[in-house]
């Protein structure tokens, strides 16, 4: 029994949450919402917090500027900073229209930042007030509770641009065009030669001078022709006549398509202010609510249908064009049910962006087959996470690709209408799996690939480049540089020792490559500042810049040292890329910058971690990827506050 009552007490806590909150005022066919959780983030850092750091006294002063001295603080704005902030998009027949909502504990601070001429535009029905821009029709309405700003566009094709005749003085004007652009063109030459060769000789200058006089003759007596025309002709004054009646008419085209909107936005937002949705709203969504979660994000974005949106918009336009590529491609097929579900978290010592895209069930069983590879664990043997500055890894499969690729092409165009593209892809595709051996080429390159940066150094590189003597003559200079390089190492799983043999024998044949101790050495230009070579040994097909490391790999003396955190990173999914963002920052060469940027350098140095960014492996019909930034704890509570403290170190 009390576990009743304390069930019901908390549905009626939840309810009276909710009818507090402004998502009971977004109707459940938004196609995009967007809210940022205040409480959530008053909670990381606080009003006064923000008020004492630079960029918010700086925020402030340009708020008290605005506002007449009448703004000194943020809750003198007025605005609910415990409660939920949201955007919302609705997408129908043709129309993209943006909703912003802001709660209001008062209004009396939006109000004092309008001027005088902006108030006098204020409209007032009942306990709402709002105003309208004339010239885009952005319409912001507002009570005691909340600030709404709304405004559309029309994205269906508009036929405003009527063709037009050339008529015989438009034809004239464009031989005029002509001949001029021949004689700049003639005087670029000039020009050009100048600068290329640094002398021309007299004669070739006095050719080109008389070509360019004879040129300019032609234009000039082209042009008094043309000003000689009759522009009292009946035929001229015909011309300009529908030229003027059409420009009159695609103006009229656009102001009353500027009405439109205007209405449009109006009327949405009063739908919005004076509307009910507590039965029709966007939690009545379970697409949405289950995006939600536990709530504990400061952010969150859900975007609805894909395929929706595309038919309550974009077939307006296409519709008019005549060509749909969404039925072509069988898009529609592909991507039906396709959404998008984002949440931004702020923690103690890092911040996450959470991303979940949950596609067709026909583009996921394609998607699967691509990635469902397994990563080689010899990889590990191989580098040394203490010594990296960050990689990339793959974890894909190469006979899943060449299979499901043809496949996810041919479907593109099952329900595609009968024209060429539509007769040929299917024959494309089927040719494309006669010719290639999917097994084969997985043998040479398997799919698991990981590329690993251990290092980032200066090298002094020579390069040629040319200058001229005091005859004028063209002669090589050679000269050095210092440049940033590399020291990487790519390594993919391969089976195909032999096939790599012969290819490296064919570089030797060609003088490509030369060979020592199991190893090749790409030959590379001059200006190229690294070395770079191959090898093939225990299954795997290494890419690298030191020979030494290759070397000591081959030889069996490498010693790898990968944590268990790395390894599962790289093992576990589809792809990942990690930067080791403290050690670069800490190579930046602090002591050669000015004494104005050092502190800055100084404070990257002691707040720099690292960053993360993994894909994983679909399960059922959905892929996550996160993004983490790890951010210290020390002199930052957390991570939001961190980021804050980031920006007041850079603001001078």
């Amino acid at each position: 029994m009390k576990k009743l009552l304390l069930g019901i007490t908390l549905c009626y806590a939840s309810f009276t949450l909710q009818a507090q909150d402004l998502i009971n005022k977004i109707p459940s066919n938004a196609a995009v919402v967007a809210s940022i959780k205040g409480k959530n983030v008053m909670d990381l850092f606080s009003a006064k917090e923000f008020e004492e750091s630079k960029i918010g006294k700086k925020f402030l002063k340009r708020l008290s500027r605005n506002s007449n001295g009448k703004i000194t603080n943020l809750n003198a704005l007025g605005l609910d900073l415990s409660n939920s902030f949201y955007y919302f998009l609705e997408a129908e027949k043709g129309i993209f229209s943006n909703y912003f909502l802001i709660p209001m504990k008062s209004s009396k601070g939006f109000m004092s930042l309008l001027s005088k001429h902006e108030k006098e535009k204020v409209k007032t029905e009942g306990n709402v007030s709002y105003m309208q821009k004339e010239y885009d029709g952005v319409v912001t309405m507002w009570d005691e509770n909340a600030l709404l700003v709304v405004f559309s566009e029309d994205t269906t094709k508009n036929d405003d641009h009527s063709s037009y005749d050339y008529s015989e003085t438009e034809v004239k004007n464009t031989e005029i065009i002509e001949v001029v652009e021949d004689a700049v063109e003639i005087e670029e030459t000039v020009i050009e030669g100048i600068e290329d060769e640094a002398v021309i000789e007299y004669t070739e200058v006095e050719v080109v001078e008389e070509a360019y006089e004879t040129t300019k003759d032609v234009v000039e007596e082209t042009v008094i022709e043309s000003t000689e025309t009759d522009y009292n002709n009946d035929y001229y004054k015909k011309q300009q006549e529908r030229r003027d009646k059409e420009r009159k008419e695609r103006e009229a085209k656009r102001v009353a398509k500027r009405e439109r909107i205007a209405k449009l936005n109006l009327e949405k937002a009063k739908a919005i202010m004076f509307g009910n949705y507590t039965n029709n709203n966007i939690l009545k969504s379970s697409s949405y609510r289950n995006s939600l979660g536990k709530g504990n994000h400061e952010a969150h974005v859900w975007v609805n249908d894909f395929m929706k949106i595309y038919q309550q918009t974009l077939s307006e336009f296409y519709g008019i064009s005549g060509f749909n590529p969404f039925e072509l491609y069988g898009f529609n097929t592909l991507y039906k049910g396709t959404s998008v579900t984002s949440t931004l978290n702020f923690k103690e010592d890092n911040v996450s962006v959470n991303l979940n895209y949950t596609m067709s069930e026909a583009l996921a069983k394609h998607t699967k087959a691509m990635y469902n590879g397994t990563m080689n664990k010899n990889f590990f043997k191989y580098f040394n996470e203490n010594q990296m500055l960050g990689y990339f890894a793959i974890n894909a499969s190469m006979e899943g690709i060449l299979t499901e690729y043809p496949k996810l092409m041919e479907s593109m165009f099952v329900n595609a209408k009968e024209n060429e593209m539509a007769k040929v892809a299917p024959l494309a595709t089927e040719l494309l799996s006669i010719f290639l051996d999917e097994k084969a080429i997985a043998e040479l390159v398997r799919g698991d690939m990981l590329f690993v940066i251990n290092d980032i150094t200066k090298k002094q590189v020579t390069y040629t480049t040319y200058d001229y003597d005091e005859d004028y003559n063209r002669v090589s200079v050679e000269k050095t540089k210092e440049e940033t390089v590399p020291d990487f190492l790519f390594m993919a799983t391969s089976n195909g020792q032999s096939i790599f043999n012969k290819l490296m024998g064919l570089g030797k044949l060609e003088k490509e490559l030369t060979y020592e101790n199991g190893i090749y050495k790409i030959k590379t230009p001059r200006s190229v500042p690294v070395n770079l070579y191959l090898m093939h040994t225990n299954g795997v097909l290494f890419f690298g810049t030191s020979k030494e490391h290759l070397t000591a790999i081959k030889n069996g003396t490498y010693s790898g040292n990968v944590s268990s955190t790395h390894k599962k990173y790289i093992s576990k999914n589809s792809s990942v890329v990690y930067i080791n963002g403290k050690k670069i920052v800490s190579q930046i060469p602090a002591k050669e910058m000015p004494r104005e940027f050092k502190n800055k350098i100084d404070f990257m140095s002691d707040n720099t971690e690292d960053l993360i960014f993994k894909s994983g492996k679909i399960k059922g019909n959905t892929i996550n990827s996160t993004l983490i930034l790890n951010t210290p704890t020390q002199g930052h509570k957390n991570s939001l506050a961190y980021f804050i403290n980031f920006i007041d170190a850079f603001i001078d």
